[in-house]
């Protein structure tokens, strides 16, 4: 998803993390690919390649742990050759128990900054 300028401030990249949590959540998963794609979608369709990595999360999780508690942070990169900008990240307590970590990366290119989905994981 291309941003504006005004869209790379910290409250601007925190809302479109909840935004992320939210949709992936709620399960909807093509909702969430066509927001922000999917980095890790590896020739699979994006929302396929969510749900089934959410899916591996949740049967990799082990219930017994402690749930960690839901945050969200943004770090920006230091200026650098490979064109990232900021990195979002956002724990989300799904209903089932687990907490999963979900991973915006914010790039540069020449037509401006993007945000797309990195990655869903156990948190």
């Amino acid at each position: 998803m291309l941003l504006t300028e005004g869209q790379t401030d910290q409250r601007s990249l925190l809302r479109l993390g909840a935004e992320a949590v939210e949709l992936l959540v709620k399960r909807d998963f093509s909702a969430l690919a066509d927001r922000f794609g999917y980095a890790r979608a590896y020739g699979r369709r994006a929302s396929d390649a969510i749900e089934a990595d959410l899916a591996t999360c949740l049967a990799e999780a082990d219930l017994e742990l402690d749930q960690v508690t839901s945050w969200q942070t943004v770090k920006y990169f230091k200026p650098n050759d490979i064109n990232l900008f900021a990195v979002v990240e956002c724990v989300a307590l799904m209903p089932e128990g687990p907490s999963i970590l979900v991973e915006l990366i914010v790039s540069e290119s020449g037509a401006g900054r993007h945000v797309s989905l990195e990655d869903i994981s156990l948190a």
